[in-house]
């Protein structure tokens, strides 16, 4: 099947408006709006990419192991491989060669995907890391710790929405990216690369307080369906497909503002 890669989008009319407000004075929030109408659809499977679902799934699931006695046994278990004591790092590393594994195993591999796993070691790393005072020193028992602490409803919705706002910020990003370094320069929209910072700084925020949804559920889901028989690839799937439909509704929301 091979590597999928999402659609190209300049040729299309909602493209063709996206360049349109950057060229013209179109705010973070309104070409953030029109460029994801525009992405949208390589969103709409989300639940059902194998690399998706296998990272959001270990990422319920590592929190949890991390709360066992037998840390390391416990994540050789979910198909990770780390030495005796894994740094914060390793772990975050095995993560993303356990998706490469399982992706490999069902020979899908889509961009979007690759965006999901990368975003899922990056939050891991960036929001346990806070935890941590030394991220490239740290023992296997303060790591063990940090990541535990995400098991609880509050912390795990933190985790939770730090995920999909990355992956909704690359996602816009993968897009956008090829488009406004066009518009840097003298006479252009982002006179400086000041600008342009700060323009990209104001596309964070939008994904932010987009992905706010997120954190209003997703830490009670992973309270509720732990407790009730645990949490498979198949219930992490279904919640990545709610919780992609949920964003796309809250990017709909937020195009009407600007219509």
């Amino acid at each position: 099947m091979g590597h999928q890669h999402l659609g190209v989008l300049p040729r299309s009319k909602q493209w063709t408006h996206v360049v349109e407000l950057i060229s013209g004075d179109g705010g973070a929030d309104e070409i953030a709006a029109a460029a994801s109408k525009a992405a949208e659809a390589s969103m709409i499977d989300a639940g059902n990419d194998p690399a998706v679902r296998h990272a959001f799934w270990l990422l319920t699931q590592i929190p949890l192991a991390a709360r066992q006695e037998h840390f390391v046994s416990e994540l050789q278990r979910l198909g990770m491989s780390v030495g005796r004591e894994p740094s914060l790092i390793e772990i975050s590393s095995a993560l993303m060669a356990a998706v490469d594994r399982k992706v490999a195993a069902s020979g899908n591999r889509t961009d979007f995907g690759e965006m999901a796993q990368l975003c899922a070691a990056e939050s891991l790393y960036a929001v346990c890391g806070r935890e941590l005072a030394d991220l490239f020193g740290p023992t296997n028992a303060k790591a063990q710790s940090a990541l535990a602490s995400f098991a609880t409803v509050k912390q795990f919705a933190v985790l939770s929405r730090d995920y999909f706002s990355r992956l909704m910020r690359r996602h816009l990003s993968y897009f956008l990216s090829r488009e406004l370094s066009n518009h840097v320069g003298p006479s252009r929209r982002f006179n400086s690369v000041r600008d342009h910072k700060a323009f990209e700084e104001a596309l964070d925020q939008h994904c932010r307080e987009a992905s706010r949804i997120i954190k209003e559920f997703s830490g009670e889901w992973f309270s509720k369906h732990t407790f009730e028989g645990g949490i498979d690839p198949g219930k992490a799937g279904r919640f990545v497909h709610v919780a992609s439909k949920k964003i796309r509704d809250e990017l709909r929301y937020r195009r009407a503002a600007h219509v």
